[in-house]
């Protein structure tokens, strides 16, 4: 494939081990840059009240649509099924049925009990009828549908939360399901193998939403989600089905899955182009695209100029405008090399050169003690962004403009001034231990 215009970024994702991700970035102007993502990235820290007004702004942008399932398939330009098909779970391959092929003399008795169970979840849950909009193509909770509602109980507290925010709306419950609906597509196209997102909002999604959790995160919450899809084809029961979505909410935990319902909130009824406009005024986006430079080498404002994405089990490819590579990226000087370190960038004379001669000389345990100290700063400013009232008394007198400068500027500049700092600390004592310092 050629590219003459873009840039290429190759993620190697190497099935679902802790081998190094390596980064490849080739404008076609340039000798490819290859560098490793910085380790220890996390997701974004979102709070529970910026988080809540966030939804509760996007939605009133939107008319949720009567059939989720469908307006999803459309969004990411995923051919409608007919409502009915197979899923082969050694080769994850799903094959529609044609449309004399329908749900009807094939409906098992496990498939209408596990309806039966979901129906009396929404009524427990004081959401009676078909809460999550699963039953709209079928009389069964099945194919993507079993897909969906373990999303919803992967991550039912985020749920609860979006139809707090969502509750002024005429109808909050067909919101939470067009999240839903959309979260759930979203990782369906870029969970099966040899799927190619040739362009669109998708690749805006995948772009934006592994700044917020970083690489890592990302194709562990991938591989995670074909396990779920294993799990929910071959479970019979309902509980069954709730074990395996607790188990991947363990695993992508509450800021993954806020930012998750974050971007599939932006996107509904979005276009790629409008979705791209949104991702800076998101909430934790001054942080995401502090952790997009260290994690992919793209600029997050730059996400509309993603043209393509290709995910499949080895790697995640993004196709992009040279301008939207970071100039962290373009430091690295090619063939091969890494892109300057912290560390290197302060003992040229740069950024941080202060800090850095403030603890040349020093011995490992003093060291030791300032990484201590800004891991506890780092830990302590992330804990402001997730629960600023905590920290500021009067936190719910502050102007919006007044708490957004501090949730959405200084704090998360402070964690990437500490984290660069942090970097230096541990390079020098990873020389001194190189040295045959203890």
């Amino acid at each position: 494939m050629k590219l003459s215009w873009t840039a290429v970024l190759v993620v190697l994702l190497a099935g679902c081990g802790s081998a190094s991700r390596v980064v490849r970035l080739d404008t076609g102007q340039t000798d490819t840059i290859v560098f490793t993502p910085r380790s220890g990235a996390e997701p974004v820290a979102l709070g529970n009240g910026e988080f809540e007004k966030a939804v509760s702004d996007l939605a009133r942008d939107v008319r949720p649509p009567t059939r989720p399932e469908e307006a999803a398939r459309r969004l990411f330009e995923v051919e409608a099924r007919s409502g009915s098909y197979t899923y082969e779970t050694p080769s994850r391959r799903i094959t529609p049925l044609g449309a004399s092929e329908h749900l009807e003399g094939q409906t098992t008795t496990a498939e209408v009990e596990l309806t039966r169970a979901y129906l009396r979840w929404c009524e427990r849950t004081g959401r009676p009828g078909d809460c999550l909009r699963l039953l709209t193509g079928s009389p069964t909770v099945n194919g993507d549908g079993r897909f969906a509602l373990a999303m919803a109980l992967a991550k039912g507290a985020v749920l609860d939360e979006m139809l707090e925010a969502f509750k002024d709306m005429a109808d909050p419950h067909a919101m939470v399901a067009a999240v839903l609906w959309t979260w759930t597509t979203y990782m369906i196209l870029v969970s099966i193998p040899d799927v190619t997102i040739s362009k669109g909002i998708a690749a805006v999604m995948t772009a934006t939403i592994i700044s917020y959790v970083g690489v890592d995160t990302f194709w562990g919450l991938v591989v995670g989600f074909k396990r779920l899809m294993d799990e929910s084809d071959r479970v019979t029961t309902f509980n069954e089905l709730r074990e395996a979505g607790e188990r991947y909410g363990k695993r992508m935990g509450r800021n993954a899955a806020r930012a998750f319902a974050l971007l599939a909130t932006a996107a509904i009824g979005n276009t790629a182009a409008g979705l791209a406009a949104k991702v800076p005024k998101l909430p934790g986006a001054m942080q995401a695209a502090a952790q997009a430079e260290t994690q992919v080498g793209f600029r997050l404002a730059a996400v509309g100029e993603v043209e393509m994405v290709v995910v499949s089990a080895e790697t995640v490819t993004i196709a992009l405008a040279p301008g939207a590579v970071a100039m962290t990226a373009h430091g690295s000087g090619g063939n091969g090399a890494t892109p300057r370190s912290a560390l290197e960038i302060a003992e040229s004379g740069g950024k941080h050169a202060g800090f850095l001669r403030n603890y040349e000389g020093k011995s490992p345990d003093e060291l030791r003690k300032g990484i201590a100290s800004l891991q506890k700063q780092i830990e302590l400013h992330k804990d402001k962004i997730a629960n600023p009232d905590k920290h500021i008394p009067n936190w719910s007198s502050l102007e919006p403009r007044q708490r957004d400068a501090l949730t959405q500027k200084k704090w998360p500049s402070d964690i990437n001034r500490q984290t660069e700092q942090l970097e230096i600390l541990e390079g020098l004592l990873k020389k001194l231990k190189g040295n045959g310092q203890p």
